[in-house]
């Protein structure tokens, strides 16, 4: 880490998916985390018409092969509907089970009612520089 570095340049976006008036369950789609060291997930209520339950699922490719809930569940998260502050998860690397080969994530959000919330999944610690930018829309310093 250096601290004249921008956020940019050491925080990849992977996922941001918000998510409109939506009564069942949304998934991110499962994304290559093999690229990074630490993993943010941050959810974002808006507005709940009741509590999202927020479960992480590891598989080894990214079209979900061999899917399974992540480190036995105990990442999934509930957001209240009383809550107006962002909830994050934060994952390393080695909580993959990389014995058998997992390194993409899922994020499957179930609301219990008509919600709006957004699902943010950043990489970070690459292992590989440079971190990507290709999913900033403009980079402002």
């Amino acid at each position: 880490m250096s601290v004249n570095a921008l956020f940019s340049e050491e925080v990849a976006l992977l996922v941001c998916d918000l998510v409109a008036n939506a009564s069942t369950v949304q998934d991110t789609g499962y994304v290559d985390c093999s690229k990074y060291n630490r993993l943010a997930i941050v959810v974002h209520p808006v507005s709940l018409g009741g509590a999202l339950d927020v479960d992480i699922e590891q598989a080894t490719d990214t079209s979900g092969t061999g899917a399974k809930t992540f480190d036995s569940g105990g990442k999934d998260v509930t957001v209240l509907q009383t809550d107006t502050k962002p909830s994050i998860i934060e994952i390393n690397a080695d909580e993959f089970d990389v014995a058998g080969g997992f390194d993409c994530l899922n994020v499957e959000v179930t609301p219990g009612g008509a919600s709006y919330w957004a699902t943010v999944i950043y990489g970070k610690d690459s292992r590989y520089e440079p971190v990507p930018t290709t999913n900033w829309d403009a980079v402002t310093n």
